[in-house]
């Protein structure tokens, strides 16, 4: 990890801040399109109440963006493809992701109109693209497999990541009770984690070419603590910015996604392994 960083000279540093910067403005623009229903679920936060809202939003997002970037820089260069779909692919999985997370069946959901529902995946989903196209643009090189996407698509690796993830997401919800609504609306709840495990899986599928790393074990980590883990982590406590949050349920569902996905991607990669060796038999 040490060492990918190295790599990146101060002249692309400065290009990555620059980028963040730019998703960062565009994302403040597009704010002022979301509408406001006036009906909150939870008392505002401490910052919303100094009035601080405004430079900490933009402080948080212009963070988060160029994490991403420094994400990005660190994959892009084993990623198959023209240097712009390599952003536009960077930001439309982790777009998806973001909306699809966004919609979580949770008990505030119910209070939310449905305009105010779909504007953040919106918003948020067409400023990752965003991020993407200039990461694409101004960061990322072409690459020599343009054109040439090698993705394993055997069900039975597969069907780790998703799994790994519902089988802890429940033991959430039913033991350690994290705020859901599992109990009002439990099948809508288990469809939820079944598509958000299914897309962390698309996820790694394309984003895990990008990883230099042979070892299954470091290179689940790398995916599950680096590429998913950063982005879930700034995702999930940015509501801390705007209501009072538990800090606790916050932690304990970031990090059970992290643990469950990290698994996943580690039993994936060892049951391919395996299944390339007895082929090769």
């Amino acid at each position: 990890m040490k060492s990918m960083l190295f790599e990146i000279n101060k002249k692309k540093w400065l290009t990555l801040f620059l980028v963040a910067l730019s998703a960062t403005i565009f994302r403040l623009i597009l704010q002022a399109f979301i509408p406001s229903s006036g009906s909150n679920p939870f008392p505002p936060s401490a910052i919303v109440k100094a009035g601080l809202l405004i430079p900490s939003f933009t402080i948080y997002a212009l963070i988060t963006y160029f994490l991403l970037a420094v994400v990005f820089v660190i994959i892009q260069g084993r990623l198959p493809g023209t240097k712009i779909k390599k952003g536009l692919m960077f930001g439309f999985l982790f777009c998806m992701m973001w909306c699809i997370y966004l919609f979580e069946p949770l008990p505030h959901v119910s209070s939310t109109s449905l305009t105010e529902l779909f504007a953040y995946p919106i918003v948020d989903g067409i400023s990752l693209v965003f991020l993407g196209l200039l990461l694409g643009k101004f960061v990322a090189v072409d690459s020599q497999l343009s054109g040439k996407v090698y993705i394993n698509l055997n069900i039975v690796p597969l069907m780790a990541i998703p799994v790994c993830f519902l089988v802890l997401r429940v033991f959430c919800y039913s033991i350690v009770h994290i705020y859901s609504s599992f109990t009002a609306n439990p099948l809508g709840t288990m469809i939820w984690a079944v598509a958000s495990g299914i897309w962390i899986g698309v996820l790694y599928l394309f984003l895990g070419q990008g990883i230099k790393i042979e070892s299954p074990m470091v290179k689940s980590l790398f995916f599950g603590i680096i590429v998913f883990g950063i982005n879930l982590f700034l995702f999930n406590f940015f509501i801390t910015l705007v209501f009072e949050s538990d800090i606790a349920d916050l932690v304990i569902r970031t990090m059970a996604d992290i643990i469950s996905v990290t698994i996943g991607v580690y039993i994936y990669e060892k049951v391919h392994f395996l299944m390339i060796l007895a082929h090769s038999k």
